[in-house]
């Protein structure tokens, strides 16, 4: 619930999900950014990016996925590289480093932090 916190301390829209099966069921194309605990209940956010990466396929329509984990092994970063994820952040998260992850992934840029 902090990067809910933090979210909407920067005046972010925030729904929040208690697993996998949920997240899925409830991303559109009016969601812009998905932010995926790589080890969600229910599932794993490397699934669950690899499942939107095919609902949407086109990028325009694609929310950005960006992996939170903290985890700092080299296989959990090139895991979120292979599903592709947008993006990668490392715990704990602060205002700060979400805003500077949210602004360089609406300009278009990828965000591999830490590793």
């Amino acid at each position: 619930m902090v990067t809910k916190g933090l979210l909407m301390h920067l005046g972010c829209d925030v729904t929040t999900v208690g697993s996998s099966e949920e997240c899925l069921l409830i991303v559109s194309r009016e969601v812009k950014v998905v932010f995926l605990d790589v080890c969600m209940p229910g599932g794993d956010g490397y699934e669950v990016a690899v499942q939107i990466r095919k609902r949407f396929s086109k990028r325009p329509e694609r929310p950005l996925i960006v992996g939170i984990t903290g985890s700092t092994d080299r296989v959990t970063r090139e895991n979120c590289l292979s599903v592709g994820m947008d993006g990668f952040i490392l715990k704990p998260v602060s205002v700060d480093k979400m805003r500077n992850v949210l602004s360089d992934l609406l300009e278009g840029r990828t965000v591999f932090e830490g590793l």
